[in-house]
């Protein structure tokens, strides 16, 4: 009590002082003292709970309570002159003379909390239970507590509101529930919300949301069915019914609703957005190309549908439509019209319309502005260094893809992929040692890289060490069993060898399993045959193989077919076959040349007898 007094006796001298400097009324206007101004002041502090006629003021207590209704009263006349520390330091004494005031609870809880002394709001409640306070002073501790990061408890007082709780309080409810992973007492929250909205189709829209981002689509579709025959007409509850659809995986439905909604909206952004994704997935692209223009043209993110459509063009091979978009959005990132380096994902993509369209070296330019951009930005690397390996002229390309690979593996030294294309780039040059040595680097970073065991089995089987080829091709099979590439290229190793003949008939049967109508893999089973001295049955796949387009310019089922007739005798028909190889340049050119020589040498002998 004495410090109280002590304290109250300071803030008032302030007060006092500051008030005479000000002088602005002047002594003439006879102003009252705090204390003979209570009576103007009655019907204010009987609403603050600091004016009672109960046995309160008649109890020992009633001199705390007289000096409670003075503080309060300076305080409200310094805080409309200004002087708000003033005013709150009085308030605080105030409330320490009757702390039963609910009001200076609360505005001292918000002064607290606007200082971020939170400890001191929430301890103004220590004493209350929840009946005890009023709704605005539950408001008030939620509010506490949600500034504190309580959420529970924050949920807990807010659920005390009962049937107190606003609109707005009851979706904020949700919301603490929902952070607190509790998602029964989210959905209850969000139906009370709903039960209780002034705009119901507009609370019913966030529920289904709400559903759909729980993995709940069975609520969600039960409530968006019941919005959608409730509001038939309403553009924004048939597209989201249309997306429910969608998600369930009824694509029919879905596109139906989605059909209608544009019907009553023709801007409907949900509509259109998904209706071109499902007909991007059905690889309809001239219809998600149509779609996408008419959101870049009615859209609220115009620029990013912009750069959708963008990436959309180069996907459907439209280059010359996809570089238009890409130009102007590079020069969009600019001020004043000028073109400045933008995002790297719009100079990747340039990149790559401009590789389409075989200009290289603009190519090449823009894979290296995403990089200034980026220089993390691992894909422009990537898509630099393939541009190169697979350029149809390699002979041409082959040094520049070495120098750009170098340049990857030096700035990614730990990347797999870098590794992997530095192996392809050695490999153009032969370096064949040095192209193994990066590919074992990359399966070593990434051991289920099987693309760089693939490539290590091919260089290996092509410098004929057949061991090590069928190893590295083991791996490949171990990390993606069944693999019919890998199946064949062992399979048709082993038959050309001679060796493993039983293995290789099964593995190429794996291929044909996966692919039963591919020339290539048919070839190698007929080799089998041919290897096993079954030559009829070599002769049969074989006419399967070249049946097929894939190998009508590949010499090499020209010259087994060769050999199999040579072997059946049927030499007219092995000698016209031999000669097709060598028309499509085959690598064997010296020993097909000598084998027409012994045809030559052979036919005439049959005329000669």
């Amino acid at each position: 009590m004495i410090k109280i007094i002590k304290k109250s006796v300071i803030v008032i001298a302030i007060a006092l002082i500051a008030a005479f400097v000000l002088l602005t009324e002047g002594c003439a206007s006879g102003r009252k003292s705090a204390v003979d101004a209570r009576g103007g002041n009655e019907e204010i502090l009987r609403a603050l709970g600091l004016l009672s006629d109960s046995s309160a003021a008649r109890s020992d207590s009633a001199d705390r309570y007289r000096l409670a209704q003075d503080h309060f009263i300076i305080a409200r006349d310094y805080e409309r002159r200004g002087f708000h520390e003033a005013a709150f330091e009085l308030y605080e004494i105030a409330y320490g003379f009757w702390p039963h005031s609910g009001f200076l609870r609360r505005l001292l809880a918000d002064e607290y909390m606007q200082r971020n002394r939170y400890d001191r709001a929430l301890a103004l409640f220590s004493d209350a239970g929840f009946s005890d306070l009023t709704p605005d002073e539950l408001r008030t501790l939620s509010s506490i507590y949600q500034r504190l990061g309580d959420v529970e408890k924050s949920a807990e007082v807010m659920e005390a509101l009962g049937n107190e709780r606003s609109e707005e309080e009851m979706y904020t409810l949700v919301l603490l529930y929902e952070s607190m992973g509790r998602k029964d007492k989210a959905l209850k929250s969000f139906q009370d919300f709903f039960a209780g909205a002034r705009r119901p189709a507009a609370s019913g829209i966030k529920m289904v949301q709400f559903s759909v981002g729980e993995r709940r689509l069975a609520d969600a579709e039960s409530l968006a069915v019941i919005l959608h025959r409730v509001y038939p007409s309403d553009a924004e509850i048939t597209a989201l019914l249309g997306t429910v659809k969608y998600l369930g995986r009824d694509t029919a439905a879905a596109v139906s609703l989605f059909d209608e909604a544009l019907k009553q909206d023709p801007k409907n952004e949900e509509a259109l957005r998904t209706m071109a994704h499902i007909y991007l997935v059905k690889e309809r692209y001239q219809e998600a190309i149509a779609l996408y223009e008419r959101l870049t043209a009615v859209g609220t993110i115009a620029p990013i549908y912009k750069r959708g459509l963008a990436f959309l063009l180069y996907h459907a091979k439209e280059y010359a439509e996809a570089e238009k978009i890409f130009n102007e959005l590079i020069l969009d990132e600019g001020e004043d019209g000028k073109e400045v380096i933008g995002k790297p994902e719009l100079h990747l993509y340039r990149g790559l319309v401009y590789s389409q369209t075989k200009r290289t070296e603009k190519a090449a330019s823009e894979f290296r502005a995403a990089l200034a951009l980026d220089p993390q930005y691992e894909e422009a690397w990537k898509e630099l260094c393939y541009m190169y390996i697979m350029a149809k002229d390699k002979e041409k390309e082959k040094d520049k893809a070495n120098r750009v690979t170098e340049e990857y593996t030096a700035a990614f030294p730990n990347s797999a992929q870098g590794w992997r294309l530095r192996g392809y780039a050695l490999n153009m040059v032969n370096k064949y040692d040095e192209a193994v040595a990066a590919l074992k680097k990359a399966t070593e970073l990434d051991p289920a890289d099987y693309y760089s065991w693939f490539e290590i089995g091919s260089i290996l089987e092509k410098r004929k060490r057949i061991d090590e080829a069928a190893a590295a091709f083991r791996n490949v099979l171990r990390i993606h069993p069944g693999d019919a590439q890998a199946a064949n290229y062992l399979g048709y190793m082993w038959a050309e060898a001679g060796m493993n003949l039983d293995s290789a008939k099964t593995l190429i049967e794996v291929a044909l399993k996966k692919d039963p109508d591919n020339g290539a893999y048919l070839d190698s089973y007929a080799w089998v045959f041919y290897k096993t001295g079954d030559y009829e049955k070599a002769l049969h796949y074989m006419k399967k193989a070249l049946e097929q387009d894939s190998v009508h310019d590949d010499p090499v089922p020209y010259e087994h077919i060769g050999d199999i007739y040579f072997k059946l005798s049927d030499y007219p028909a092995a000698e016209e076959a031999y000669k097709r190889s060598l028309e499509l340049k085959t690598e064997d050119a010296k020993r097909i040349k000598e084998r027409l020589v012994e045809i030559k040498n052979l036919m005439r002998g049959k005329k000669g007898r």
